[in-house]
Order: structure tokens, then C-alpha cells, then sequence
């Protein structure tokens, strides 16, 4: 009989999410519970648990910190107090109908949240292993006490997984503590990769990859090619995918920022295309009918467009951004300063020159050996074994 994994991710369907889950779903059986906040008319806000799309129980946001702030003072305790039973036996009925009476052997949490704080509580009140996989970097946006209840759960996690040596340092000097943490980067789906590399295949199009605004800064992207452009080095065709050109961003204080319009406006839309938003296996599939990849990044917490082009034999023009100092070198790239749109534009020019040195079939099946489907696959199997025997005094539901 397989082991029951509660995986409790902060959004659903989500790539990270499910290509973890997929990797071991053969030796285990996973449910998902997940909070997802729901607007009911123009006021009422809810954090709403979900099962299966079905909604399980819901509190008013407002109802949450009103208790929690109560008891502040109370913590790490404060859930199994008599003023929030009500609470958690709701979310306890919750998983009782989830697992007919049953309950999971592990909790897998992806991604600091509020249900992450409950999920958190009822898993540690019966003595149910829990791990803790964060995917974004961590910063304390917000100023209130239910944050800090949300900072416990790295606490009180068995295992905290981050996705890189740059996430880890960031949780530590923010003085989050934790009791076992592991690096295991980002699960990359190599199953799109070509069997054979071209490598004599080169051609003057390259591509930026970003599935949000936020951090990437492109800004310092475009100021790059403007300067490839006043250099009259203009031999190439820069494609941008995951933005979408008629969306509006907020950047700095402007809240209606518009991508092609900044693009038309600096005289680049002949060296510059939005392709917008592709599916997964699409982008994946992709990769191949490019020279490279370029990233402007402020901050990866990994970088899995990045790694993704590696794997798929592209050297990558990146700035130094954090998460992706666990894979990218000399061997499969070039490194430049963030916000320095002239080392970039440098560094995209020898890009071009040296192209040729990159040896596309090196450099995929050695990032795929640290983070393809088989090696994650291992690290998981491996955290899930080490966690599940040592609790095996469970109490009943």
C-alpha cells in the first residue's frame, strides 16, 4: 500500500507543483489542500480551503487576524488554543472527509502562506511529518503580527527544501530559523530534450524568458540593445516570451507601464518581438530554435527559464542574480553585473563571437545530472524515505 502524502501547494494547477508531485507519484498517493483567496461580492474577502476544486471551509480573512492577534503573545502554541479550536476542527473535518477517516503519513508544503500556518499546526498536533519547499525569495512584505506565525512554520517544519544556496542565505539573514534544510534547486521536465544536439546549429535569434514583471528588470534588457543598437551592431533578433504586449505593468511609479509601447518608443520593434504567453510544453519545445538566452533579473530564487535553455543546449547571458550561481559558469555562459546594461550589451556581443565554443550536448547532461526528472526524483524519494519511518506513532483522526 503507498504512503499517503498530503501536498498543500499555495495555487493550483501550478508547474512546479505537479511536475514534483508527478516524479514520485508511482510509489506514492498524494491529495492536494490548498487556501486560495476568493473576493464575494466587492467586500467580503475569504481564505477558502479547497479539495478537489470543492470548497472544504472558509473564514473571513478579517476573523483570522482578529483571533491570532489576540494571542500573539501566546505563540508557538497559540492554534491549540481553546479560541481557535473551532478553527482547526474545521480544517480537521476537512481532511477526515479528505482521507476517509485516515490521515497522511508526511504534509508537503509548498510556499510560505496562511494555510500554510494551519496546515502546519494540525499536521505537528498528530505527530505527522512536514516538509517545507519554498520557491520564491523570501521578504517580509508584510508588518503584522500574522506574519510572524507564517515565519514558525520554517520553525517548526522537519524539512525546510530550498531551491537554491541563495535562497538559503537569504531565509538565514532574515533570521528565519529552521531545523534541517536542503538545496535541491528546481525539478527541470528533460524529457522535452532533444536525443541529439545540432552542434553546428547557429542562427542570429535569441531569447528572454519571464513569466511575471516583477525583478526582471528589463529596463536594463532594453537599455542593453539600445546600446547593441547605437553600436550598429544590429544582426540579431531578440524574441521576449511569457510578457504579454498588451498587458499594463506597474513599474516604479508608473502603473501603467506598457512593454511594446517602450519598445516602439526607443525604435527597436525591428530587433525586438513579444511572442506573450506559451504553454509549458510549447515553451519547452522551444528552446532549440534559438543561439542563446539572455536574463536581466534582479533576483532569481533559481532561475528555471534559465536552467531550461541549458538543458536544452543554449549558453545563457545572465546577471548575477542569486539561485543561478548554483549552475551557470564560464562553461555554460557569461555572468555581468545586474543593472549594468553596457556590460551586458558586451556580453551579448561575445556571446555571438564565441557561440561556437559551447558544446550544446556538455552542458544540457550536466545540469540535467543535478536537476532533471531522475535526479529530483532521487533527492525526493530519498527526503520522503528519511521522514515518514521516524514518525510512525501517528495518532488517529
Amino acid at each position: 500500500m503507498k504512503h499517503q502524502i498530503l501536498f498543500v501547494p499555495d495555487g493550483w494547477p501550478a508547474n512546479f507543483f505537479e511536475d514534483q508531485m508527478n516524479a514520485v507519484s508511482d510509489l506514492y498517493e498524494f491529495k492536494v489542500i490548498l487556501g486560495t483567496q476568493e473576493t464575494l461580492g466587492k467586500k467580503k474577502a475569504i481564505n477558502q480551503f479547497v479539495l478537489h476544486k470543492i470548497p472544504a471551509f472558509s473564514i473571513q480573512q478579517d476573523d483570522i487576524y482578529r483571533i491570532h492577534y489576540s494571542f500573539i503573545n501566546h505563540l508557538p502554541s497559540i492554534l491549540g488554543k481553546k479560541q481557535s479550536n473551532w478553527l482547526m476542527h474545521r480544517l480537521d473535518k476537512c481532511i477526515r472527509e479528505l482521507y476517509k477517516g485516515s490521515q497522511p503519513d508526511l504534509v508537503h508544503i509548498h510556499q510560505i502562506s496562511d494555510t500554510a500556518v494551519f496546515i502546519c499546526e494540525w499536521a505537528k498536533s498528530h505527530q505527522i511529518p512536514v516538509v517545507m519547499s519554498e520557491h520564491i525569495l523570501f521578504v517580509r512584505h508584510e508588518a503584522n503580527r500574522f506574519q510572524r506565525l507564517k515565519e514558525l512554520v520554517y520553525e517548526k517544519a522537519d524539512m525546510v527544501l530550498c531551491g537554491s544556496n541563495y535562497q538559503y542565505r537569504t531565509l538565514l539573514t532574515n533570521g528565519i530559523k529552521m531545523r534541517y534544510t536542503e538545496i535541491v534547486g528546481n525539478l527541470l521536465l528533460d524529457s522535452y530534450v532533444p536525443e541529439q544536439f545540432d552542434s553546428k546549429f547557429e542562427n542570429r535569434n535569441i531569447m528572454f524568458v519571464a513569466s511575471h514583471f516583477a525583478d526582471k528588470d528589463i529596463d536594463v534588457l532594453l537599455d542593453a540593445i539600445s546600446l547593441l543598437k547605437t553600436d550598429e551592431f544590429t544582426n540579431f533578433h531578440l524574441d521576449i516570451i511569457g510578457i504579454d504586449c498588451n498587458r499594463e505593468y506597474q513599474i516604479d511609479d508608473n502603473p501603467r507601464y506598457n512593454l511594446q509601447q517602450d519598445i516602439e518608443k526607443r525604435g527597436l520593434s525591428e530587433l525586438i518581438s513579444i511572442k506573450g504567453r506559451k504553454e509549458r510544453k510549447e515553451l519547452l519545445s522551444s528552446y532549440r530554435r534559438y543561439s542563446f538566452l539572455v536574463s536581466s533579473s534582479l533576483s532569481e530564487t533559481f532561475g528555471v527559464g534559465i536552467a531550461e535553455a541549458i538543458m536544452n543546449g543554449l549558453p545563457v547571458v545572465c546577471t548575477d542574480s542569486g539561485g543561478i550561481r548554483d549552475f551557470v559558469d564560464h562553461t555554460n555562459g557569461i555572468i555581468v553585473p545586474i543593472r549594468n546594461p553596457r556590460a551586458f550589451a558586451d556580453a551579448i556581443k561575445k556571446m555571438f563571437e564565441q557561440r561556437a565554443i559551447y558544446n550544446p550536448e556538455v552542458i544540457s547532461n550536466r545540469i540535467r545530472k543535478s536537476f532533471g526528472q531522475k535526479a529530483f526524483r532521487e533527492k525526493l524519494l530519498r527526503i520522503y524515505e528519511e521522514l515518514i519511518p521516524t514518525f510512525s506513532t501517528k495518532t488517529d483522526l
